[in-house]
């Protein structure tokens, strides 16, 4: 009997829906701009309501325009990817993650492993409807009011909507993904710049013009007593430089 019920609490566990689960709010912003931009342009998919949107109709939801930000169209699904920087911090984050939190390296792709762009699907189509990702929305705690986190069920990490919504896409986002059990949410702390671009070797200068020969400015003979001693020998009476 015992052994049943192991093998049926096994068999749940391999088929269970794999979830990221990580403290509420990372504090590499590096990571935000990636996850939180991905589910930042799924939301606003989901606002624009249109099986085939542009990015250009998607910058009109931000307060500014989100850079080199894609969004597809494949097949029956909407795909929107965000740059990976080459020396990121969100690239070591992503190689252990992608997986639970689908993220791809390309529209219907593998999971990411080191592309210069992430994919999440943001929505399915079939017929005329659209099944939208699932979002869950929170504005932050305190001073960090006016900042909009996302997450998805089954997470329990939240990430900063990169970029900035305005205010009204904001109300529309609350409005229809508001989450109640949100957790108290700062904005991340740590540095946007990654430790491979902030520690940059100091300028190497180009060395003066080396001499070395028999009438060298500088006389670095010894004389001790009757004979005189040279640390560089004397060839030929040439001048040699370099």
């Amino acid at each position: 009997m015992k052994l049943k019920f192991f093998a049926v609490v096994l068999v749940i566990l391999i088929f269970s829906p794999v979830a990221y689960s990580g403290e509420a709010v990372n504090q590499d912003k590096d990571i935000h701009s990636v996850v939180g931009g991905l589910y930042a342009l799924s939301a606003a998919v989901s606002l624009n309501n249109n099986s085939n949107p542009e990015i250009n109709i998607l910058r009109r939801y931000f307060m500014s325009t989100p850079e080199n930000a894609r969004v597809e169209r494949v097949n029956n699904s909407i795909w929107v990817g965000v740059p990976v920087g080459k020396f990121s911090n969100a690239r070591h984050f992503l190689r252990s993650n992608a997986p639970a939190l689908g993220i791809t390296d390309s529209p219907e792709g593998y999971s990411w492993m080191g592309g210069d762009f992430a994919w999440l699907k943001a929505a399915d189509i079939s017929g005329k409807k659209i099944k939208f990702l699932t979002l869950k929305a929170s504005k932050g705690s305190g001073t960090d009011s006016g900042i909009i986190f996302l997450t998805t069920h089954g997470q329990d990490s939240w990430w900063q909507a990169n970029p900035a919504f305005t205010k009204q896409a904001i109300n529309a986002i609350l409005n229809k993904y508001e989450a109640k059990d949100a957790p108290t949410l700062h904005a991340p702390a740590g540095s946007a710049v990654s430790i491979y671009e902030s520690v940059k070797p100091a300028p190497v200068a180009k060395p003066g013009k080396m001499h070395v020969g028999g009438k060298s400015s500088a006389d670095m003979s010894i004389e001790v007593g009757d004979v005189m001693f040279s640390p560089i020998p004397r060839v030929g009476g040439s001048n040699n430089s370099f």
